[in-house]
């Protein structure tokens, strides 16, 4: 058990990497799902 909790202390900072990571990436996709209200022509021709 021991071995373990020393192998966690030692990663921490990889883990808190992660952590970042997935934060990040969560809120890049919620980003992606919000549409604007006003999504007219401009908007598709700015998209294509």
């Amino acid at each position: 058990m021991s071995t373990i909790l020393l192998s966690l202390l030692r990663n921490i900072d990889t883990f808190e990497h992660i952590r970042v990571a997935v934060c990040a990436a969560r809120e890049y996709e919620r980003e992606l799902s919000v549409k604007p209200a006003n999504a007219g022509p401009v908007s598709a021709a700015i998209v294509l």
